[in-house]
């Protein structure tokens, strides 16, 4: 690992340019629910973490980092920029952690500094990613956006999707979910093509996962997946296994091959992404202890599929059905916005990003 380091970046308070097509009455909601514009001004909005005072939202192309002040939703600054797909973010102990392809980040005492009008120091934390392999560059752009998330044993958890369309890569980093903890990489779960949206069930306590499966096996083949993690170091079936029993043309599995199989199949490319359990109390108990998944959408499927957002019901800590809360962002064969995760705000309400309208969305519930 490198020397630590710090960065400065000052605040720049220009604002993203407004992207007037994200047409809000298309949207469906279920009776009861109303869905509104949070911001309009977020270049390629990514995952989003709260903080006390703001709202903190990655971006993956723009290579920025954006704050909004939550009394002041018409405005976000770009705290961060220049960074290489920094999509991940999440906030511990009042320190903002970003995750670019190759590094993890750190602001520390983000919201202080950004209230005080204090310069923004951003720390490198961790950069000894596999995305350091930089002798190949598409090694870098293949599934390099990180998903990040702090889980309930204080350690930090970093999507690692693998650097292709399906290989067994050397590295063994490489399409996994890691944990960072003290400075120690370790996997956490292995077999994971392109893991963009991790959460623990309240309950339960287990990590679920969103994977999007692999390309050019045919429309239906094989299907996205929603998997739960019991225990560490699980094997969850790429490349050799997609789904629960669809084997891969290229990777025979290997003699006495054990894995996990998905809890839940998704159909094939709609491309899960965010995901998060639901413990509030401002929607109807109907969706307590369930989780609400964004699918981004397919990008080479012969007719479009996903452009929604998903709700999973569970019960005794088991998915038993998926039903669509929210779609119209695809109209026919055009899409004007892809759904990339939800959020749950301390007031109750939904945030759900797109990177395609530069765009947030709040549902809040008025039934």
């Amino acid at each position: 690992m490198k020397k630590l380091e710090k960065i400065l970046f000052v605040i720049t308070t220009t604002l993203a340019a407004v992207n007037l097509s994200a047409d809000i009455s298309k949207l469906n909601v279920p009776e009861g629910f109303v869905v509104s514009s949070f911001t309009q001004e977020i270049d390629d909005a990514r995952q989003m973490v709260e903080g006390e005072n703001f709202l903190f939202v990655g971006t993956k192309g723009a290579g920025k980092v954006y704050a909004i002040k939550k009394s002041e939703t018409n405005k976000a600054l770009t705290i961060v920029e220049g960074l290489d797909m920094p999509t991940g973010v999440a906030i511990k102990n009042g320190h903002l952690y970003i995750a670019e392809s190759d590094a993890i980040h750190v602001i520390k005492n983000v919201e202080e500094n950004l209230s005080s009008g204090n310069e923004i120091i951003l720390e490198v934390v961790f950069d000894d990613l596999p995305r350091q392999t930089m002798w190949n560059p598409l090694k870098k752009s293949w599934h390099g956006w990180k998903w990040i998330d702090f889980g309930p044993d204080g350690a930090l958890y970093i999507s690692e999707g693998v650097p292709c369309n399906v290989c067994d890569e050397t590295d063994e980093r490489y399409g996994t979910i890691l944990r960072l903890a003290d400075g120690k990489l370790d996997i956490f779960a292995d077999g994971v093509r392109n893991s963009v949206g991790f959460d623990w069930h309240p309950v339960t306590n287990e990590m679920y996962f969103t994977d999007n499966g692999r390309d050019w096996m045919g429309d239906d083949i094989p299907p996205c997946e929603l998997n739960r993690v019991s225990s560490a170091g699980k094997h969850f079936g790429f490349p050799f296994v997609h789904g629960k029993d669809i084997q891969d043309d290229a990777y025979k599995k290997p003699d006495g091959f054990q894995y996990e199989e998905p809890v839940w199949e998704f159909q094939a490319h709609t491309a899960p992404l965010g995901i998060k359990f639901y413990t509030g109390d401002a929607f109807p108990e109907y969706y307590k202890n369930g989780a609400f998944v964004a699918q981004h959408g397919s990008w080479n499927r012969s007719k479009k599929v996903g452009y929604k957002v998903l709700f999973m019901k569970f019960e005794k800590g088991e998915v038993v059905s998926s039903e669509t809360f929210i779609d119209g962002w695809l109209q026919g064969e055009e899409s004007w916005g892809t759904p990339v995760t939800p959020l749950f705000l301390k007031d109750g309400s939904m945030l759900i990003s797109d990177d395609k309208s530069d765009s947030i969305f709040r549902v809040t519930y008025q039934g």
